[in-house]
């Protein structure tokens, strides 16, 4: 095994050298801007068929909020509804260089992760703003080639950004972070037939890729191993979705922190 760090080893160590008195008043209001926006936007398609659908289809009784439904969900659910009614209208926000929708995925799982395991704002406002920075920076390291492959990058890339903003929540240590992100390497999803007919799993995706930063990280907090060279490795995540492993990879660490909040749009 090779001894130099990992892409998830640089960026888990980026990541940690983040806290949240350091965040600049502007990301702050950022991100507060975007909380509110996917709540509304999670409010506004409350009554829609594939709302009401995936509803229906999970257990009530647990801890945490679907937003405009009563009763409580389990977090991994909760999120996935939250994350798939935030994106199921095409009205929350883009960064065109992936293309991505970071906030519908990461907001809902932070969230669900809050309200679980009993986190506060500065939590919150930890795994947000370093999910929503490493999706937009994963989403360069190739450009397009993931929609090209028949991905949706929402979707795969939005696993990986949950995973790292939960574990950022949560307080995950180095090792157990570089696990779970190799966890929702094999647990990422989505393809692009909806394309095809309009149906609805591209509002999904995002939920989806909610939920399994949640399960990713439960998951690897018990010791579970996954690889930590999920992102480059010969058979890791950007050979199997974007059929290339030989991206920029530097991007995703280069000034980490430093330029937070710049990237999103």
């Amino acid at each position: 095994m090779s001894a130099a760090p990992s892409v998830s080893e640089r960026l888990i160590d980026c990541v940690a050298g983040i806290n949240a008195d350091t965040i600049p008043a502007s990301v702050r209001k950022r991100a507060e801007d975007l909380l509110i926006d996917i709540a509304g936007l999670c409010v506004a398609a409350r009554d829609t068929e594939y709302v009401k659908a995936l509803v229906a289809s999970v257990d009530g009784g647990g801890k945490c909020t679907a937003l405009g439904h009563g009763g409580g969900f389990s977090a991994e659910d909760a999120a996935m509804i939250n994350g798939t009614a935030g994106h199921g209208e095409d009205f929350d926000d883009t960064f065109e260089g992936g293309p991505v929708h970071s906030s519908t995925v990461i907001v809902p799982a932070v969230f669900a992760a809050c309200e679980r395991f009993g986190r506060d704002g500065k939590s919150a406002l930890l795994g947000m703003t370093v999910g929503i920075e490493a999706m937009c920076r994963l989403s360069m390291v190739i450009p397009k080639a993931i929609h090209k492959s028949g991905f949706h990058p929402t979707a795969v890339i939005g696993a990986m950004g949950a995973t790292l903003a939960v574990a950022k929540t949560l307080e995950l240590n180095r090792q157990q972070t570089i696990d779970a992100l190799g966890i929702a390497g094999s647990m990422a999803s989505g393809i692009i037939e909806y394309l095809a007919e309009g149906a609805w799993t591209k509002r999904l995706h995002a939920g989806w890729a909610a939920r399994i930063g949640i399960h990713a990280c439960r998951i690897a907090q018990h010791g579970f191993l996954g690889p930590r060279t999920v992102f480059e490795g010969t058979h890791g995540f950007f050979y199997t979705f974007a059929r290339n492993a030989n991206g920029d990879f530097d991007i995703v660490t280069r000034d980490f922190g430093k330029e937070i909040g710049r990237a999103h749009v």
